[in-house]
């Protein structure tokens, strides 16, 4: 380094002496003259030792800082060696092809920029829109199903306090949101906002609503997705649109102080990954990557969350411009004096931190690569429940008040039947129940529904639409009694449990297809465990049908294959899973129930495994002693319907034609009808039912030997 110093110093007094005596430009130019030559020469000095250091002819600097400042000068010079050649070229040219001198060459100069310019602004248009052509139909593509809401734009006539059922969830989601609004004094304490929050639950617990809840009553703009709108034709597509979406949501948040991403069915775009061919197998092996197969928009998503933010693309090369030009120009980095140092470089730049907080939402989490579900990504959880019949009788109230009713419909009573019997639905189902019940309303003439509109509505929601077709005198008693034989099943050995819905009308199912009639029941109080005699209750229900067609007919039909398969189930989770055992019987009757429940075991439930042993019925189903436990639960439980259905006979009877008269009951007209036909429960004097038929063992005949040979 001292020798490129004593050469540069000597180069200086060289240009000094021969600015001053040969070009007489006097002191002051010729210092300034000087000081040129000696920059100019330590930068070229500066190229060669970069050179050398990269072929390892020189050791290179040990201190990070020198070794900076001194590869800054090497770039900025090498830059202006290239910049000064472009001149050299143009005077050249013009001297040896044209013969111009340098006076006539630079007085040509801005004519020949301007012909320049025109020639490059015209290419630089033809590039501009060949790339529109090809390239804005994709941008255009990217921004299907996407939606920028700024504060005030949005109106879905829905707020915070609408989202009813999910208490928990609304008070956890206010408190998040509430650090994005006002969260400086959070952060400055040291703590770190959210960067994403999943919202987790069964369709229609108010997951999309509580988002259009938000994006009514934010002060910060929202960035509203749907999770297929990220998938593309071809690859590249889905991470181009999460790019542009971010961007977008950052530019909001420099503007407004924050911003929101709220992505639905976050799954369609954060499904696992395997291996390095995305979530699934790509087609043909190379066409599944050319159109979109891969998982490119997970990828970016998964960067730009919680990736590394870097400032501004201009601003970085601006500072990285203005900083190799004072080092290339060789002026100091830091002047101090008297104690005070002055910095002459730009600082480095902060890593922008952007106030942005991702909203996902799914109902099926388990489906979600774990990278995004990590902290620092989505993270935090926020589940969404089924309501419970408070919640349900919150809700209620809610889509009541804004549906013209019956005001009988607002007594207490019927507000807590209706929670009761709506077990199981989410706030979605209650709201379709009343809208459907007020079209109903209105087909009837009526402007306001009635309980009656309530009742047909969940009737058709639970269980399908009423097909208009009529049953044969036949089929229309047998089903009356099969369903009387679950209800009064239920009204005995559920004590815990109250009626909901008895039918014998048909409906078509989505589920299970075509039904001819059902009966419902359901806690009166939500229970958190179940004890073994309720799981036996459950059973007794289950099997009621087939013990009163037996009462009545000697033999059964089809219609109770559900009810055995239910009841294989029930049993076979009693005994394979929770170990509660056989029913205590005396060994007479233990083995009656046994012999009769070896014939009621369903084995649907065994063949939907990968083998036969594949699901939790087949595995106790295939082990000997389990499988005597089963029937014995379900030969026990058969009993008790049978009795039950034997000494009723008279009182079901009367119950079928009352049913029959009605179609459907609903409620407490169940439990009216019932205590109505004088129904008793069985004493020990009652008979038992008979063993059901069973093939004889069949013996192998015994192989006699001969007493002589042929």
């Amino acid at each position: 380094m001292i020798i490129f110093w004593i050469f540069t110093l000597f180069v200086g007094s060289t240009a000094f002496a021969f600015a001053l005596i040969w070009l007489q430009l006097g002191i002051g130019w010729s210092l300034a003259y000087a000081l040129f030559a000696m920059i100019v020469t330590r930068g070229l000095l500066s190229i060669v030792r970069r050179w050398l250091i990269l072929r390892e002819r020189v050791t290179p600097e040990t201190d990070v800082l020198t070794r900076t400042v001194e590869t800054n000068r090497a770039i900025f010079w090498k830059r202006a060696l290239w910049i000064a050649i472009v001149p050299g070229l143009y005077f050249g040219v013009m001297n040896l092809v044209f013969g111009l001198t340098p006076l006539d060459a630079l007085a040509l100069l801005p004519q020949l920029a301007q012909s320049f310019f025109t020639n490059l602004l015209y290419v630089l248009f033809l590039i501009l829109a060949q790339f529109s052509i090809f390239f804005l139909p994709f941008y255009i593509y990217t921004r299907i199903g996407k939606t920028m809401i700024n504060p005030d734009d949005a109106n879905f006539g829905v707020n915070m306090d609408d989202v009813r059922g999910q208490r928990g969830a609304v008070i956890e989601m206010r408190r998040i949101l509430r650090l994005i609004e006002h969260g400086r004094l959070y952060v400055k304490a040291g703590g770190k906002r959210e960067r994403g929050v999943l919202m987790v639950g069964p369709p229609g617990t108010g997951k999309t609503m509580l988002a259009k809840a938000i994006a009514s009553t934010l002060h910060v703009p929202i960035y509203i997705a749907a999770g297929g709108s990220f998938a593309g034709m071809f690859l590249g597509i889905d991470a181009l649109s999460v790019f542009l979406m971010v961007r977008a949501a950052r530019k909001k948040a420099k503007t407004w102080g924050g911003c929101i991403v709220f992505i639905d069915e976050i799954d369609a775009l954060g499904q696992k990954r395997s291996g390095t061919g995305g979530s699934g197998p790509m087609m043909g092996g190379g066409m599944g990557g050319m159109f979109g197969g891969g998982q490119l928009g997970l990828n970016m998503l998964l960067v730009l969350m919680d990736g590394i933010d870097n400032p501004g693309m201009i601003i970085r090369q601006l500072r990285g411009l203005v900083n190799l030009t004072l080092d290339g120009l060789f002026l100091p980095r830091v002047i101090a004096f008297n104690g005070t140092r002055i910095n002459l470089r730009i600082p480095a730049l902060k890593a922008p931190n952007y106030n942005m907080l991702f909203i996902g939402a799914t109902n099926r989490p388990s489906v979600l690569d774990e990278a995004l579900t990590r902290p620092g990504r989505f993270g935090r959880q926020i589940v969404f429940r089924l309501p419970n019949r408070e919640d349900r009788k919150d809700i209620a109230a809610l889509y009541f008040d804004k549906k013209q009713h019956d005001p009988t419909l607002d007594t207490a009573d019927r507000r807590e039947e209706f929670a009761r019997i709506t077990d199981g639905y989410s706030p979605a189902d209650i709201e379709q129940v009343l809208s459907l019940a007020l079209l109903y309303a209105f087909e009837d003439g009526r402007d306001s529904l009635y309980w009656k509109d309530i009742r047909e509505a969940m009737g058709n929601v639970e269980a399908g639409l009423a097909i208009p077709v009529e049953y044969t005198e036949r089929d229309k008693i047998a089903v009356a009694r099969h369903e009387l034989g679950h209800a009064i099943a239920s009204h005995f050995f559920q004590k815990d449990h109250s009626h909901v819905r008895l039918s014998i009308r048909r409906r078509a199912n989505p589920q299970i297809g075509e039904i001819g009639g059902y009966h419902k029941s359901l806690p009166m109080e939500e229970e958190w465990l179940e004890f073994r005699s309720q799981l036996a209750a459950d059973i007794r229900a289950s099997l009621g049908s087939l013990a009163c067609e037996h009462v009545f007919y000697g033999e059964n039909t089809t219609g109770v294959t559900m009810d055995l398969i239910q009841a294989t189930a029930t049993a076979s989770r009693m005994v394979g899973i929770v170990g509660m055992g056989p029913d205590r019987l005396d060994p007479e009757m233990s083995r009656k129930a046994m012999n009769i429940g070896e014939q009621l075991i369903s084995v649907v439930q065994v063949t939907q495994g990968v083998h036969e042993q594949g699901t939790p019925s087949g595995a106790v189903l295939n082990n000997p002693m389990a499988r005597r436990t089963v029937a014995q639960l379900l030969g026990a439980a058969y009993i008790d319907d049978w009795r039950l259905m034997y000494v009723n006979k008279e009182g079901i009877d009367l119950a079928a034609e009352a049913l029959i008269a009605q179609g459907e009951l609903v409620g407490d007209e169940i439990s009216g009808l019932l205590d109505s036909v004088g129904l008793r429960e069985p004493m020990a004097s009652d008979p038992y039912p008979e063993d059901l038929p069973v093939l004889p063992d069949m013996q192998r005949p015994a192989i006699v030997s001969a007493s002589g040979s042929a």
